[in-house]
């Protein structure tokens, strides 16, 4: 049985009602065209070097690197930029796009039938008004899949599909690999990619 995807949460749309997206991702796109935002996306191409370990902090890391690729690139504008960053976790190692259909194979032979973590980061900048100056915010936040065991057959079907294609450990939640899930805890918008319950708590906290 699939995991049900729940029905997006159109109050984000209040706190950012018009952005740029600085990201390539088709997913976070749509993720926030579902909440209600008007959505201009805008690619970075940043590099994703990195010297870190720790999961949440790699994520920030790039999102915030994103950031600042297209604030140098683009300048300031008019509405709110967002940036992000998706990775996965699994017994100390991230995880990040296939580069290839055998690469992908292995993340999914490596994640069927056990939780692992994904972790997504955001950096966000704000324009200024006439209460406050420009602003920057950024988090992180990780939530918990747990995968069905796979036949071996299931997981070659899947490669043929190319769901797998520039989707960190090579699935997306809202895809075919939609199937393979039992269990998800924590926020789903992390998974897809842009963690919407941790931005939202960043935008209504009292300035």
């Amino acid at each position: 049985m699939a995991y049900q995807i729940p029905t997006p949460d159109t109050y984000f749309s209040t706190l950012l009602p018009v952005l740029i997206l600085a990201s390539q991702s088709l997913a976070r796109k749509e993720l926030l065209e579902a909440c209600g935002c008007s959505v201009t996306a805008i690619p970075t191409h940043s590099d994703e070097y990195h010297g870190l370990i720790a999961g949440k902090e790699v994520v920030e890391h790039l999102a915030l690197k994103k950031l600042e690729v297209f604030l140098n690139t683009h300048g300031p504008a008019s509405v709110p930029i967002l940036a992000a960053d998706t990775l996965v976790g699994f017994e100390g190692t991230l995880i990040g796009k296939a580069k290839h259909a055998d690469e992908a194979k292995s993340h999914m032979a490596l994640l069927a039938g056990k939780t692992h973590s994904v972790f997504s980061g955001f950096a966000l900048w704000l324009p200024p008004s006439k209460s406050h100056p420009e602003r920057y915010f950024h988090g992180s936040d990780e939530t918990l899949v747990t995968f069905r065991p796979l036949e071996t057959e299931e997981i070659e079907h899947y490669i043929t599909t190319n769901d797998w294609l520039g989707a960190a450990g090579s699935y997306r939640i809202q895809g075919y690999a939609n199937a393979f899930i039992i269990d998800v805890q924590g926020d789903y918008t992390t998974v897809v990619g842009l963690p919407i319950q941790a931005i939202s708590a960043i935008l209504t906290e009292p300035s």
